[in-house]
């Protein structure tokens, strides 16, 4: 996943605004780049299923960032972005929780 670019937009817009952290402005740069971040999870997702696989996506991806995010201010987010490595292990406990992946039957 691409998580360092979308970290990276709102870093900058977390050190032009100088919010605080538990502010409303604070609050509402958290609802966006979670959003952001779950969007560019399930883009990145969506060309990587072989066909037939049938996952869901917007589960597993609100997982994903949730763990990826848990416990995290936003500074410590922008100073530490995540890595692709770094990525992996909460998307693969989020696949476990989502339940089984299914394959669609072949079309005859």
């Amino acid at each position: 996943m691409r998580l360092t670019a979308s970290f990276s937009l709102f870093a900058a817009a977390l050190t032009l605004t100088a919010c605080g952290e538990g502010s409303a402005l604070d609050e509402q740069v958290q609802t966006s780049l979670r959003s952001s971040l779950v969007a560019s999870c399930t883009a990145t997702a969506q060309g990587q299923i072989p066909q037939g696989v049938q996952v869901d996506l917007d589960t597993v991806c609100n997982c994903a960032v949730d763990k990826l995010t848990e416990g995290k201010s936003l500074k410590e987010l922008a100073a530490n972005p995540p890595t692709s490595a770094e990525d992996l292990a909460p998307i693969r406990a989020c696949l476990k929780e989502a339940g089984p992946v299914t394959v669609a039957p072949a079309p005859e």
